[in-house]
């Protein structure tokens, strides 16, 4: 089995899904042990309770399931996801060692990651789509936080190449919302015990250095959900208080419910009497909630497969090399290439830059600005060394639905593939 592998960890479940070429869809994954199907699905949505537990010595741990099935009460922790988003750090003695919560999220990922990715046979070079939770959309800090805490649990895991996709626009793709630049929508995401919404909108790229940015958080409300002997507060009840606020914040923006494209509903907790307050409160307004728990991981596969996408490329883009008098770029991917492509767009040859060379990075730049994979680039390694001003291997690249520059190396001397349609860095 084979695709990639897309990850939506929330603070109740965590769902992984991949795109499975054959069948042209995106599916949920089921991971042994760790995974099991989830009551009322009708199409096998498989997810992993957001839990672990750990034994005497801290590197011993239970992930998922495996925590539910062990019947461990002690040194088991939840409530993972909310811990990194909100930066709060609580301590605990675990395995004669003082681990964060931070850290216990970092493990369960890292976990997830390495068992999915054995699932599917992924090597350490596959990229991996995560989404980012609705509240680090809507802060910069948080964004930026959550993005420092997963690049290490996935490298933890053993892999290095990452792609962040924000949980409203995964979630708007999964539940079968076509989602147009200028598009503006509510995301509503509920699990057991938290409940979120946010106003966004669907904002074209704008070259501000934000590239990898496709929706802005107009409003945003959350809360805990109380237990129902509480204040005598219901959780439908609840949830329209919160829903209004989302409205009331927008409203002097100048963005009103009659501005809608839709409604996404998600999570591990949609009910029926929560979906009838959605329903009541926007009759008229297109209301997705497909397969609300697997919906968000489900619709990042698609995302980051390119297959939903289009557009076309707002800057040129190439490859940076070291001249006697500095750096000169080279441009490989013209301005204006709409996506997905017909065929190859690039071709360039890459050559040795010292005696024994096997390995080459490929970065790609925005002409004379920045590197676009420079976290996460794509290493070709060949069979035999070159010696330096060698021409070693050949690239050609296409452009699939999601913007991203896909290629296929050939190693010059023995004519041997090197990689194979691999996604080597987002141009949009």
């Amino acid at each position: 089995m084979a695709g990639q592998l897309a990850i939506d960890f929330g603070n109740s479940y965590t769902v992984a899904a991949y795109w499975r070429q054959a069948s042209r869809q995106a599916e949920t994954l089921y991971v042994p042990g760790i995974m099991r199907p989830m009551p009322g699905s009708t199409k096998g949505v498989y997810a992993a309770p957001s839990r672990i537990a750990y034994g005497t010595v801290a590197e011993d741990c239970l992930v998922g399931q495996e925590v539910i099935e062990s019947g461990q009460t002690e040194g088991v922790f939840q409530d993972l996801r909310f811990a990194v988003v909100t930066g709060k750090l609580v301590y605990s003695l675990v395995g004669c060692r003082w681990l964060s919560n931070q850290d216990m999220a970092k493990d369960y990922v890292a976990a997830i990651i390495s068992r999915a990715g054995q699932t599917l046979g992924l090597s350490g070079e596959a990229v991996l789509a995560f989404t980012v939770p609705l509240a680090a959309c809507n802060s910069a800090p948080a964004w930026r936080r959550y993005q420092r805490w997963l690049t290490g649990a996935v490298r933890q895991a053993g892999f290095n190449r990452l792609e962040l996709v924000e949980e409203p626009w995964a979630a708007a793709w999964g539940a079968g919302m076509k989602v147009k630049p200028g598009d503006k929508y509510i995301v509503v995401r509920l699990s057991a015990e938290f409940m979120e919404a946010a106003m966004v909108l669907a904002a074209s790229q704008s070259g501000d250095g934000s590239n990898e940015r496709h929706i802005r958080v107009l409003s945003y409300s959350s809360g805990w959900l109380a237990n129902e002997e509480e204040l005598g507060f219901q959780p439908p009840q609840e949830l329209a208080a919160l829903i209004r606020q989302v409205l009331r914040q927008a409203g002097p923006l100048g963005y009103t419910a009659t501005s809608l494209a839709g409604i996404v509903v998600t999570g591990s907790a949609v009910k029926t009497d929560m979906l009838a307050v959605v329903y009541e409160l926007f009759a008229g307004i297109p209301i997705y909630d497909k397969q609300p728990l697997a919906a968000t991981a489900c619709g990042a596969a698609v995302l980051t497969a390119g297959v939903d996408g289009s557009g076309y490329l707002r800057h040129s883009y190439g490859l940076r090399y070291l001249t006697a008098d500095g750096y000169q770029y080279r441009e490989v991917v013209p301005q204006g290439l709409f996506y997905p492509s017909d065929g190859f767009v690039a071709e360039f040859t890459i050559k040795a830059s010292y005696d024994g060379q096997q390995e080459f990075a490929l970065l790609i730049y925005r002409m004379e600005e920045q590197c676009m994979n420079e976290d996460s680039p794509l290493l070709l390694r060949t069979r035999k060394s070159a010696s330096k001003g060698q021409a070693v291997i050949t690239v050609r690249g296409s452009l699939d639905g999601a913007g991203q520059l896909v290629v296929t190396a050939y190693e010059l001397v023995s004519g041997d593939v090197i990689v194979e349609h691999i996604a080597a860095a987002k141009l949009v």
